[in-house]
């Protein structure tokens, strides 16, 4: 599997007030990575690793999202847009300008780097 980790050492924060079907008053949670897999099937999948606390220990999880094969016949811009709203990205303040930035992305994504 090749992955593809956005951004490296972010300057953002990338957390969120935590919640559990309501917020919780005073409680962070943040994201710990993010990226993107090509698995070995040849599918792509945005990944996000989530994190809590919990007491004397982290809580939270890894959500794992497939990104439809057809959204690779969009432009790249419309791909990134809609790219962006898969895994919670959004909710940890992840952007499309984030990605945009990750030198390698595009081609990573298959997509010509001269669209």
């Amino acid at each position: 599997m090749q992955g593809k980790d956005l951004p490296p050492n972010s300057p953002k924060p990338h957390s969120a007030p935590h919640f559990e079907g309501h917020y919780v008053e005073g409680m962070e949670e943040w994201a710990s990575h993010y990226c993107f897999n090509k698995r070995d099937d040849g599918k792509y999948e945005a990944e996000l690793d989530e994190a809590w606390n919990e007491g004397s220990h982290n809580g939270g999880g890894t959500i794992c999202v497939d990104i439809p094969p057809e959204w690779f016949g969009l432009s790249y811009d419309v791909f990134l847009e809609r790219v962006i709203t898969l895994a919670a990205a959004t909710h940890y303040g992840f952007t499309v300008d984030d990605l945009k930035e990750k030198k390698g992305l595009k081609e990573f994504f298959g997509f010509n780097s001269y669209d």
